[in-house]
């Protein structure tokens, strides 16, 4: 099962601490045991960045090591998870650390989004009238904004060369990063914008994180499973496949399904539109269940589930050809289609959000052509995978937490060209600028006129 350890969860709780000093030498001991449980227990440390790249990061990281903050040595630690280039392999602070740090930090009071390569004001609430939503924003305190987002990319987790996750999760949290990964310690912010009367520099005090929560929507959306019907099609929307999530909240996934799939039949719908964008992912039975509905014939749905040689958990293991394979998962099966299985023709709406389980449904759907995608790159893995079985390693002087899958998905989709890459829309959706101050929903729009 993969684990929803999707990117918010771990961000929520990265950006929270108080500083705590570690010694050269504890700092150091902390990396080597990091980097030995890896190299033990992690199937894809290496699947996208090599050893010998692995091996000269970490020995660069010893070799620059000095005493360090919390805050400090947690930013060393995601910028060396970063480069294993595996979204589900994430540093969390110690949970009583967590508030401490958001309590005594100011952060920059906007809000922004991301339109073709450049950073737009998205919401100026907390400026007075100093700013507009839509002004475009250029520098903070002297520093480009091309800049200011490669340091934070740089000490995020994600699949292989993927970057619209990481967008997404940028727009959503660009104060608490700015405040980590840039400028910690920053209590106000000289920041550059453009606007239709040309470039304007003013200095925005900063404001506390329960002014900055408040001014955000709420990110966590509860769990969904809907049907409905439109004229011209029907439109489902799941937005978790995680079996604890939707039993926490009443809903029965697998009685959807068959209700729903049931429901489509009796009204021999034509079109259906499935929107997993903001699927951060769930449990593998789970995606593969639902594109056992829109199969066409008989279909695997992992090609193989590697683990290391220290691996002694759940599953029946086998070494072949060098690897030693996993054999009891039932996605490992050949899985048949659906009676009700829907016929008709299959649109389904991905984003930098859907991640884990819900890229692997999409990267089976793409490489089988059971359906149209629509919509941005998705933010997991066309190749699969690394999470399922997690341990969860506690760094034994700074007590940071790191989460570290143990088990290797391969999708399977043998012989695809998108090594490193999400899995790409058929038909690829921009937001303009305007969009997205209107609040309009691009990628159904599209739809629509395809549906047409």
């Amino acid at each position: 099962m993969h684990r929803l350890y999707f990117f918010i969860f771990s961000v929520f709780a990265s950006v929270v601490g108080q500083a705590q000093d570690l010694s050269q030498k504890q700092a150091a001991e902390d990396l080597l045991y990091l980097k030995k449980e890896l190299e033990a227990y992690h199937p894809g440390m290496y699947r996208y960045t090599g050893k010998d790249s692995i091996d000269w990061y970490f020995q660069t990281a010893l070799d620059q090591i000095q005493e360090k903050d919390q805050i400090g040595f947690f930013a060393s630690v995601s910028f060396l998870l970063n480069k294993l280039r595996c979204g589900h392999t994430q540093a969390l602070l110690p949970e009583k650390d967590q508030r401490t740090f958001l309590e005594n930090q100011l952060f920059i009071p906007l809000e922004i989004r991301a339109v073709n390569g450049k950073w737009f004001v998205f919401n100026a609430s907390l400026t007075g009238d100093q700013l507009k939503s839509g002004d475009e924003l250029v520098s903070v305190n002297g520093l480009k904004m091309d800049e200011i987002v490669r340091r934070i990319f740089e000490h995020q987790s994600a699949d292989g060369y993927i970057t619209t996750g990481r967008l997404r999760l940028t727009e959503q949290f660009f104060p608490y990063f700015y405040q980590l990964f840039v400028a910690r310690g920053t209590t106000s912010f000289q920041v550059e914008v453009s606007s239709n009367i040309g470039l304007k520099t003013i200095v925005l005090p900063g404001v506390s994180y329960a002014k900055i929560r408040a001014m955000r929507r709420p990110f966590q959306q509860p769990p969904q499973l809907v049907l409905r019907h439109e004229a011209s099609y029907s439109y489902m929307k799941i937005n978790t496949f995680s079996s604890r999530a939707l039993s926490d909240a009443g809903l029965n996934y697998e009685r959807f399904l068959a209700e729903s799939f049931r429901e489509l039949k009796q009204k021999e719908a034509q079109t259906l539109v499935i929107d997993l964008r903001g699927n951060g992912g769930g449990d593998d039975n789970y995606g593969a269940a639902l594109v056992a509905y829109l199969a066409r014939n008989p279909f695997r749905y992992f090609e193989r589930i590697e683990v290391t040689e220290s691996y002694s958990g759940y599953g029946n293991i086998v070494r072949e050809k060098g690897r030693r394979l996993m054999t009891s998962h039932k996605g490992l099966d050949e899985w048949k289609p659906e009676a009700q299985r829907f016929r008709g023709k299959v649109y389904v709406l991905i984003d930098g959000w859907s991640f884990s389980t819900c890229a692997d449904v999409a990267a089976v759907l793409h490489h089988n052509e059971w359906a149209t995608l629509v919509g941005e790159e998705s933010g997991g893995g066309y190749d699969g995978n690394t999470s399922g079985s997690t341990r969860t390693l506690i760094l034994p002087h700074s007590g940071l937490r790191v989460n570290l899958p143990m088990w290797m998905y391969t999708t399977a989709n043998s012989g695809h060209p998108y090594h490193g890459r999400g899995v790409i829309p058929h038909h690829r959706v921009s937001y303009t600028l305007q969009q997205l101050m209107r609040e309009e929903d691009a990628v159904m729009e599209k739809v629509k006129s395809l549906i047409k």
